[in-house]
């Protein structure tokens, strides 16, 4: 195997005269963490890219696996978090488990994979002067908000919806106020609407059901007290319910086309679980406030900018909630003192390139950072090498590679470029 061959050769016992292994995630990450060790003690990063169902996600998680080991101390490392009888967390397993709930509010199912990372993320992982752990930070990008709303059939939104509905209690059916008798025959996930968009497909490599338990699991692993986890699972079922909140059309008294809550219990569910005021909820949903020169002006809404508003307030309250799942779990990976951290080794796991039937000014964003992620690569491996080459009269041949520079024109360039012109139109 790889790793037995590599191991032998590492220790000069394998076959010299053999060819040369080719390129692996472990050979890579432990050159990394070799390099950071090194005399120079130089910090590293790891970009793990490609295009959707690639495998990156699982590639950063063999990376985070291998460097964590390494820098594994069992004789401390005892702090913050603990499982459920208890027992204190190494670091290590801390980091480790914090990917079960970045997974559940960040990953969805999409055409080409069951567990697409819908964000980026960059972790880095701090090391002492003797290479061991201390601890991890954990920052992100660009989540795609827009799934909250809208997802193609086949698709899913975020797995942490389909883990409550299918995976909760019946205690936590009526504390969340998951009617079953109210979907008409159909399962909760189908009857919702911002779940049964793309038909609230099964995955393939693990269920709902023990998607929530392993959510959990971690939640309790990292700390996180049974109120806290109560709380973000609230927003979670209430943000279904605001899905919920439909609209219909009635005249105002200067005869006009304005929105009307087609049903009141609805918003009332969805601003309890919110834990906003009922009121408050149904103004931000049916009226534009506008605030000029101090003065304020109200602009009854129609029912379709109802609805837009309905889902933008629904991906504004899933996007700050992610954020502050992201902070918790950084409290609690986090290393105490900079001082402490003499090298880091960073992982970068990027979107994957995506093209779908209708897409989002987010997935432009992800499509052009691959494309110019790609572009870098083709500048350091092709160009500035041949370059090099041909300054120094080495006879060789040239190697032919597609350039993307186009492309990255299209998108870029002003002032005719995609985002050039959006950002014009937007003024």
């Amino acid at each position: 195997s790889y790793r037995q061959e590599g191991l032998l050769r590492s220790q000069n016992l394998g076959d010299s005269n053999a060819k040369r292994l080719g390129p692996h995630v472990y050979s890579i990450a432990d050159r990394s963490y070799r390099q950071m060790m090194s005399e120079q003690r130089k910090s590293q990063s790891i970009l793990i890219s490609g295009e959707s169902g690639a495998g990156k996600t699982e590639t950063t998680k063999i990376v985070m696996l291998y460097l964590t080991t390494l820098g594994s101390n069992t004789s401390g490392s005892e702090e913050a978090g603990g499982n459920a009888e208890g027992e204190k967390l190494s670091i290590m397993e801390r980091v480790l488990q914090s990917n079960p709930i970045l997974e559940a509010f960040g990953n969805a199912k999409t055409l080409r994979n069951d567990n697409s990372s819908r964000f980026g993320k960059f972790i880095e992982l701090g090391f002492n002067r003797a290479g061991v752990l201390q601890g991890a930070k954990v920052q992100t990008y660009l989540l795609e908000k827009v799934r909250l709303g809208f997802h193609a059939s086949g698709e899913r939104n975020y797995h942490i919806f389909y883990q409550l509905l299918r995976g909760a209690s019946e205690e936590q059916h009526q504390k969340y106020c998951f009617h079953d008798g109210i979907t008409g025959g159909l399962e909760l996930a189908n009857f919702f609407h911002y779940t049964g968009q793309g038909g609230a497909p099964q995955l393939r490599e693990f269920t709902d059901e023990s998607g929530l338990k392993m959510t959990l699991k971690s939640m309790r692993s990292m700390g996180w007290s049974d109120d806290k986890i109560d709380q973000v699972l609230s927003i979670v079922a209430g943000i279904l319910h605001l899905g919920q909140v439909s609209f219909e059309s009635k005249m105002s008294d200067g005869g006009q086309e304005i929105a009307s809550i087609t049903d009141e219990k609805t918003v009332a569910d969805a601003a309890k679980l919110l834990g906003v005021d009922l009121q408050k909820l149904i103004t931000a949903l049916t009226v534009r406030i506008m605030i000029t020169r101090g003065d304020e002006i109200r602009i009854e809404l129609t029912p379709d900018k109802a609805q837009d508003a309905r889902d933008a307030l629904a991906k504004t309250v899933y996007g700050a909630m992610f954020l502050w799942v992201v902070q918790e779990v950084n409290n609690c990976i986090k290393w105490e003192n900079d001082s402490d951290i003499r090298s880091s080794a960073g992982v970068l796991d990027i979107f994957g390139f995506e093209s779908f039937a209708v897409n989002s000014f987010e997935q432009l964003c992800i499509n052009f950072t691959n494309e110019a992620l790609q572009q870098q690569f083709n500048k350091f491996i092709f160009k500035l090498e041949q370059e090099e080459y041909d300054r120094e009269s080495i006879d060789w041949a040239f190697i032919s590679f597609p350039d993307n520079q186009d492309c990255l024109d299209t998108i870029q360039a002003r002032p005719k470029g995609i985002l050039a012109m959006l950002d014009d139109e937007c003024k």
